[in-house]
């Protein structure tokens, strides 16, 4: 049985991502590695979270034109996902001024800080009250 979370991240500049999600939300490298295959290369990025070394995301170039139109477009209301923090306001603070803030939320059992990242895709940080 699989008891990983896993996740695949369309994405144009992998530094600028790297340092987004290292800087920001507590991920750390797993593999940052160029590829040689038939068809040229490709860099290959993994990162896991601080929080669960057993969730991870993986940056990948798109594949085709279309894909590649998609990135940096707007990811709508939907969260690509949700991580737990235990420092959310030194990140509201830091993130607040940028491009990346998106809304701070205070509710009763817990405070909710919407951002999105590089490539244009939602993420909610949380921390219990």
């Amino acid at each position: 049985m699989l008891n990983t979370i896993n996740i695949g991240i369309l994405c144009l500049n992998f530094d600028e991502a790297k340092e987004f999600y290292i800087d920001n939300l507590g991920f750390f490298i797993t593999m940052d590695t160029i590829i040689q295959c038939d068809s040229g290369t490709s860099r290959r990025l993994t990162m896991a979270h601080e929080s669960n070394k057993k969730f991870s995301i993986e940056f990948m170039p798109p594949s085709n034109i279309e894909q590649a139109h998609r990135v940096g477009s707007k990811g709508g209301t939907l969260n690509l996902f949700t991580l737990p923090t235990k420092n959310i306001d030194t990140l509201k603070e830091r993130l607040d001024k940028t491009a990346f803030f998106i809304s701070y939320v205070e509710t009763p059992y817990a405070s909710f800080l919407n951002v999105e990242d590089p490539m244009g895709n939602n993420i909610c940080l949380y921390e219990p009250c």
